[in-house]
């Protein structure tokens, strides 16, 4: 609620607006309530202008998130404990059930529990429902056996966070269109056998995201199909899986993978209609991925490479960091000769329908990035196919191509290019020492900018 944004704004603009959106139910059909320590008069406020946006979504079905800080420790006596879930938001929340459609609760444990008591008699119009379950000490897991509204007949979609997923979770899984068991990866209790045998129960799968940090042990499940599977997003966190061993999807158009397998190269050339690939190489070595984009499909458009230094032991112990970006991927992406075992050049242009490249870090040359641009470019008489480049540098620029890449932008090529700046000269202060000594000279720091995280 923000008397910046519709549909709150509209009603300042004039009276006939107002009339409008007061008159349109769909307008005020959405809902996104935070929820913190507030005094008792500020909460009666809140409550009330929850209260007058849902009657004015008349009958619609709505979407509603609610973010709360508000917390019932377990330890209060059953007066305190009743006294605080009163004031809650979301007991208001919970008298529109019946119009649930979209729902997205993010609390500590004691607030979510007070869902138990729903049916799927109270949510006929539920589709989907997510739990972001806040971390609080003590822990208490779950009860998932209790929350029978789960069971509602209408559910496509269910989210959690891996560190309280359970198998024992009362959903129509056969339903499931859409599944996230996500969250901080060092938390995940989720291993591959669990997630095979889950994703077993789900069929008609079309988006998955799953955090697998558990180790498990030699693999039994028999392979998983998922033929309507369109996204997945996969990590692995800092353990190697069997699970893409074990899963088959036809018709994968996008892939998000964090972690390292053996498997990976494999398992991408069974990918025939793949169009996106993020990769996050924090545990993946140089030959695994050019290996791996060696095996994505012709079908390929928009690649993501996101490449971490890691420290590796060096000589004597030093440390050193390991690059997975480097001008040998760039490369091999430009079309330049790969040779391979037996010594031969292939034929093969990898990914020749690519329109988008984004790169994080890495160590790419200015000037290997240049014949990249160059040669995805120089294509034949069906014009490229390279739309937009997105590189940000870990390192300030050492030669200036912009100049010479022009002509594709003006063409239409959308390139973006951030590096790190020079390093400032140091100067000396006369004030050095003292408490209240002037701050140094201003940041110089250019605009930047960072890839999406979806973990």
């Amino acid at each position: 609620m923000s008397a910046s944004e519709a549909p709150l704004l509209l009603g300042c603009v004039c009276t006939s607006w107002r009339s409008f959106s007061l008159a349109t139910p769909r307008l005020w059909a959405s809902l996104h309530v935070v929820e913190r320590s507030l005094s008792y008069d500020v909460r009666v406020i809140r409550l009330e202008a929850i209260k007058r946006w849902l009657e004015r979504s008349g009958r619609c079905p709505l979407s509603i998130s609610l973010y709360s800080d508000n917390y019932v420790p377990s330890e209060q006596s059953t007066g305190e404990t009743e006294t605080a879930l009163q004031d809650s938001f979301l007991k208001d929340l919970v008298l529109y059930a019946d119009r649930w459609r979209h729902v997205r609760f993010s609390a500590t444990r004691n607030v979510i529990q007070e869902l138990t008591h729903l049916s799927p008699n109270h949510t006929p119009m539920l589709e989907s429902i997510t739990f972001f379950v806040k971390p609080h000490y003590p822990r208490n897991d779950l009860r998932w056996s209790d929350f029978e509204m789960l069971k509602s007949p209408g559910i496509s979609s269910f989210s959690t966070t891996s560190s309280e997923f359970q198998v024992s979770i009362p959903l129509h899984w056969h339903l499931l269109t859409e599944l996230s068991v996500g969250g901080s990866g060092w938390e995940s209790t989720l291993d591959a056998e669990t997630a095979l045998a889950m994703l077993a129960r789900c069929p008609l799968l079309q988006v998955c995201k799953l955090v697998v940090n558990a180790l498990s042990a030699s693999p039994r499940h028999p392979t998983v199909e998922l033929p309507l599977l369109h996204t997945l997003y996969l990590d692995f966190g800092n353990t190697s899986s069997f699970l893409l061993d074990r899963l088959h999807v036809p018709d994968l158009r996008k892939f998000l993978f964090r972690g390292h397998v053996d498997s990976l190269p494999l398992f991408l050339s069974s990918c025939s209609r793949l169009e996106t690939f993020d990769v996050d190489g924090s545990s993946l070595v140089k030959s695994s991925l050019m290996e791996s984009l060696r095996m994505l499909s012709t079908t390929m458009r928009h690649l993501t490479i996101r490449d971490h230094p890691r420290p590796r032991a060096g000589p004597m112990g030093a440390a050193r960091p390991t690059i997975l970006l480097d001008d040998d991927v760039l490369a091999l992406l430009a079309g330049a000769p790969d040779w391979n075992a037996s010594g031969h050049t292939p034929s093969q242009r990898y990914c020749p329908q690519l329109e988008s490249l984004t790169t994080l870090c890495g160590e790419i040359s200015d000037l290997a990035l240049q014949h990249f641009i160059e040669g995805r470019m120089a294509t034949g008489g069906t014009g490229p196919s390279l739309k937009r480049v997105r590189v940000q540098f870990s390192r300030a620029m050492k030669l200036d191509i912009k100049s010479s890449l022009k002509p594709f932008v003006e063409a239409g090529l959308d390139l973006e290019l951030l590096y790190q700046p020079p390093p400032l000269p140091v100067y000396g202060s006369p004030w050095e020492g003292l408490e209240d000594a002037p701050s140094a000279l201003p940041s110089v720091w250019g605009p930047t900018w960072t890839l999406p995280v979806y973990w």
